[in-house]
């Protein structure tokens, strides 16, 4: 049990820790990527506005030549000088004026670019002196395939290009190598994985070392309370033992009465509610490896079916079993014929009188299921998996009619996930309930 606590304990806090990094890293990841692009559209704009107006260069001293002057370029063209804004030149020779949005020096000399100019379709010169990676022909093919697809700005290649018509009215297109910084993102990435899987494994480290101390109260109560059980079910055994003989002789002397009869009613109930639990107080030990053999199952099925012989003929009812032979599994075979007795006596407790029980126990490739299906007069008032809670009864009223205590499939599902199998509850028809447990075959079986 304390192993199991650990487990779940563990898996629960690296759920948690790895909910947390992923939602920590994918953050930081996708603001990352989203200031990269926003960043390569802001210089892409600038770069192609200034391709389009004339490339501007500062003037070496940040004046023009001795004896020349500065003309206002018309409103509109982008040229009116803001306050304090040095001087440009443009390149192309048709004047010098101020452009409204300047790019800073970093940018302008960092990017890696070349620029072709179109008129109608046909490219008339390129630039790729900023660029070593690209041809003048190569550019030239770049920029003719964007203009024939229509496109204004896009991708091509490991190139971001846009598109604008400058004043002669020539189709001007910059296309920024973009490799780089899709690298840099890449490179985040990467570098925050990696950092993200070594505080996983720290994590991972931190928690197994703090699961024993931190579940170590939780253990220890649950110990307790089993080995309270335990405890109060042996020393229930002898008065219980006592009040039964006693019983049964004052009957003989005195003869048989109602409350006699009643006495050893009640006191057979309480017998069988302490060996109930006990049962599911040994239930709940993990059998011990030196315990876990290889159990025929098939032939423990068998067996038990011929143990609830007689009590299935009291009640009339009739046995319909496919049980495939020679499926073994590796566990205690106590504990496994205290599963297989579970079930049948929940079966035959609560089947309707006069009808039939279905069992079939089939294996597979990895896996072998043992299916108890019975006709029962009226269904549990509840989902089938809240039959495994301990002491819930179908009987909401509690009655002593069906004489059961909902302890027997507590028992049974304890035992079932001792032996890392599964137990689950259906009911495949409106009058019917069915009870099926998997277990894994061993992986030597052959």
């Amino acid at each position: 049990m304390t192993q199991t606590l650990k487990r779940k304990f563990i898996v629960t806090a690296m759920i948690a820790v790895t909910v947390l990094l992923i939602v920590l890293l994918g953050v930081v990841n996708v603001v990352n990527a989203w200031t990269t692009v926003q960043d390569t559209t802001r210089l892409l704009d600038n770069l192609v506005q200034m391709e389009a107006q004339g490339r501007p260069e500062r003037f070496p001293d940040g004046q023009p030549p001795e004896g020349e002057t500065l003309p206002t370029f018309p409103a509109g063209e982008g040229w009116d000088p803001p306050d304090g804004a040095p001087p440009f030149q443009r390149e192309d020779g048709r004047g010098r004026g101020f452009m409204a949005e300047v790019l800073t020096e970093n940018d302008r000399l960092s990017a890696v670019y070349f620029t072709a100019w179109l008129a109608d379709g046909t490219v008339e010169r390129t630039d790729v002196s900023r660029i070593s990676s690209v041809t003048a022909d190569e550019a030239a093919a770049l920029a003719a395939e964007a203009f024939a697809a229509g496109k204004t700005e896009g991708r091509a290649d490991s190139f971001r290009f846009a598109s604008r018509q400058n004043a002669a009215g020539e189709t001007v297109f910059v296309f920024l190598e973009n490799s780089t910084r899709r690298n840099a993102v890449l490179r985040v990435a990467a570098l925050s994985a990696l950092a993200g899987l070594g505080s996983w494994l720290l994590m991972l480290g931190l928690v197994v070392l703090l699961s024993k101390k931190t579940i170590a109260p939780i253990a220890e109560n649950m110990e307790r309370q089993r080995q309270f059980v335990t405890d109060a079910g042996h020393e229930l055994k002898t008065p219980l033992a006592i009040i039964q003989a006693n019983t049964e002789a004052m009957e003989l002397i005195a003869g048989e009465t109602k409350w006699s009869r009643n006495i050893k009613a009640q006191t057979a109930r309480l017998t069988e509610l302490t060996r109930n639990l006990l049962t599911l107080a040994r239930a709940e030990e993990a059998p011990a490896l030196g315990s876990l053999a290889s159990v025929d199952l098939s032939a423990l099925v068998e067996k038990t079916a011929q143990m609830f012989q007689t009590p299935m003929e009291q009640k009339g009812l009739t046995l319909d079993g496919k049980i495939a032979p020679g499926l073994c599994v590796r566990g205690s075979e106590a504990q496994l014929a205290n599963l297989c007795s579970i079930l049948f006596d929940n079966a035959v407790k609560y089947a309707t009188e006069g009808s039939s029980l279905n069992l079939t126990l089939q294996g597979e490739e990895k896996t072998c299921a043992l299916r108890l299906e019975n006709r029962c007069d009226t269904l549990p008032d509840c989902p089938p998996e809240r039959l495994f809670d301990r002491f819930y009864r179908g009987d909401s009223a509690r009655t002593q009619r069906s004489g059961g205590f909902g302890i027997g499939l507590s028992a049974a599902q304890v035992i079932t996930l001792q032996h890392r199998g599964r137990l689950e509850a259906e009911y495949p028809a409106e009058d019917r309930i069915a009870f099926t447990v998997t277990f894994p075959l061993p992986t030597d079986a052959g």
